[in-house]
């Protein structure tokens, strides 16, 4: 029993001292005009991270493993990555029209969305003819009701899925894009009757 204790009280000095070693790191993030960029999508080693820079375009975080890169990106500038080299404190600038993505083209295979939570917000953004309400219903512009329904068919990597499936596609693992509609359409049949929504991912 005495053994168990003091494993128990070992573990527990152990991991206190983990989290008291954890490294703060404080990120300040400006524009070409160099004012703070709020919004801006901060990632580590590639891994974007659950908050945003505030409206001081900082960004504040407790490293519990130290990142080999930083990155911060924002849709309206672009994006810079920078090495880290253990700094408290490091200031990325993000230079103008530095995208790494298109806007706007749904075949695209260079868009890189990572500012987008989930599927639909990256349909929101940069898939025209396509219109996502907020409860997440999708309708390919142009399509009425067909059979009480609007849901457009879903084709993941040449299979055909259901909605569950579709909305647990992570954005930053999309290849390409491609809506079909009208005669587009007639290869699938009676399933793409309110068009058809093809994804391919890395």
């Amino acid at each position: 029993m005495k053994k168990i204790i003091l494993l128990f009280v070992t573990l527990l000095v152990f991991n206190l001292s983990a989290f008291s070693q954890a490294k703060k790191l404080s990120i300040l993030v400006k524009g070409p005009d160099n004012k703070p960029v709020s919004g801006a999508v901060i990632l580590l080693d590639n891994v974007k991270q659950k908050r945003w820079t505030n409206a001081k375009g900082e960004y504040k975080i407790k490293l519990e493993k130290t990142p080999k890169e930083i990155s911060a990106y924002s849709p309206k500038i672009g994006i810079i990555k920078v090495p880290y080299n253990g700094q408290k404190k490091i200031t990325l600038k993000i230079k103008e029209g530095n995208h790494h993505y298109i806007s706007g083209d749904a075949r695209s295979k260079n868009i890189n969305p990572i500012q987008y939570r989930d599927i639909y917000d990256y349909l929101r953004g940069q898939v025209p003819g396509v219109n996502v309400s907020g409860a997440n219903n999708i309708n390919i512009r142009g399509y009425n009701s067909v059979n009480g329904s609007t849901v457009p068919l879903f084709i993941l990597n040449n299979t055909a899925v259901d909605k569950t499936i579709f909305s647990n596609i992570v954005p930053t693992t999309i290849k390409s894009i491609k809506v079909l509609k009208g005669p587009e359409t007639s290869a699938y049949g009676s399933r793409g009757a309110n068009g058809v929504i093809i994804v391919e991912t890395r």
